[in-house]
């Protein structure tokens, strides 16, 4: 099985010396890990690739099983400036595997492209408070692709707490693709949760999203708490793990995720 060029890319980039940048490369500023989005945004051309470089979704019932793995999904994330980003998405291939019983199915297809621009208010790097609006374009095929043009916007919001917390918390609502691959539909939810850094280069944070999806095939609830840790292996680079727990039927059981940013 080949990875998609595009992860191939982002590996080469991420192997590249890692002295370039290194002495003046502000606080990364990176979307990953979690389930909230930042407000921060990147200075004028900086740039920075981000990799989810595996994601494992897992859920059992008395007689299913699902599992989903997604490998390759990146982001290129582009300053500029006047606190303003652009950011170009690309879904990884994902691979599903169903077990009802004794019949076992499985599905590949790669995911869809996403167009988002964020603009930040307060500065780049001390925003509290920004706006995010995204277009996801289907360029992929089933299971990783949804079939059809969807969209949404955030408001991401960051305060500073005592003892080095931050709250953070991101409304949204979305244009989302209807399961049958056709047409849209309200979906809305939030993400609030806290961070700390744990040391210089490490810090950990807990989330906990609730988003409400209204597609005219059934209406669902879905709410996860995650837990994730950053490290900053180095002063452009970073590297992260995030563990889902489902806590609503329409969630996965549990999930896994894995992958890194590099700033340039």
């Amino acid at each position: 099985m080949h990875r998609p060029i595009h992860a191939a890319l982002a590996a080469v980039l991420f192997f590249a010396p890692l002295a370039a940048h290194a002495d003046d490369a502000p606080d990364l500023c990176v979307n990953r890990p979690g389930l909230d989005t930042p407000p921060c945004t990147l200075p004028a051309s900086r740039v920075m690739v981000e990799v989810g470089a595996l994601a494992w979704e897992h859920s059992a019932g008395l007689a299913a099983r699902d599992d989903t793995l997604t490998y390759g999904d990146m982001v290129l994330r582009v300053g500029l400036g006047r606190a303003t980003e652009l950011e170009l998405g690309l879904g990884g291939v994902t691979r599903a595997r169903s077990r009802v019983g004794a019949l076992v199915s499985t599905a590949r297809g790669l995911g869809d492209a996403t167009i988002a621009v964020r603009h930040g208010f307060g500065g780049e790097a001390g925003a509290k408070v920004a706006v995010q609006a995204f277009i996801s374009a289907p360029v992929g095929r089933a299971p990783g692709g949804a079939g059809d043009w969807g969209a949404g916007l955030l408001l991401p919001i960051a305060l500073p707490l005592p003892a080095g917390f931050t709250l953070a918390t991101t409304p949204e609502v979305d244009a989302a693709v209807n399961g049958s691959g056709h047409g849209r539909h309200l979906a809305w939810g939030g993400v609030a949760g806290l961070s700390h850094a744990v040391t210089g280069t490490l810090s950990a944070s807990v989330e906990i999203s609730a988003f409400s999806d209204e597609d005219p095939d059934g209406h669902s609830a879905e709410s996860r708490l995650a837990l994730a840790a950053a490290w900053h292996a180095a002063p452009a680079v970073q590297i992260d793990v995030e563990l889902d727990i489902g806590l609503t039927h329409g969630a996965p059981d549990h999930a896994l995720i894995l992958g890194f940013a590099r700033q340039f």
